[in-house]
């Protein structure tokens, strides 16, 4: 593949993130209202234990660096958390 091809690839798959973290976010709001008509705190300490133990053993499998893919995460959960808390406000 010539340069031009991999960036293009590199952009596509920019794309794509893009639009499963949108997917991801509305998953999350979703999940938020159905917490807030169960009277349930937005955080869930046990499930964000569950998924940083995933998110290792996926960044172990893959081959890529734990400690920023771990980084990534805790700032997507942080981020997460904001917009649930946003869509109880509603």
């Amino acid at each position: 593949m010539t340069l031009g091809e991999l960036r293009k690839e590199i952009d596509r798959i920019n794309q794509d993130l893009i639009a499963l973290l949108g997917r991801r976010t509305e998953v999350a709001r979703q999940i938020a209202r159905v917490k807030k008509e169960e009277s349930l705190p937005t955080l869930d300490a046990e499930r964000e234990r569950a998924i940083k133990d995933e998110v290792r053993r996926l960044a172990r499998a893959n081959r890529l660096s734990v400690p920023v893919v771990e980084d990534l995460f805790e700032m997507l959960l942080d981020y997460t958390r904001l917009e649930m808390d946003l869509e109880r406000l509603k």
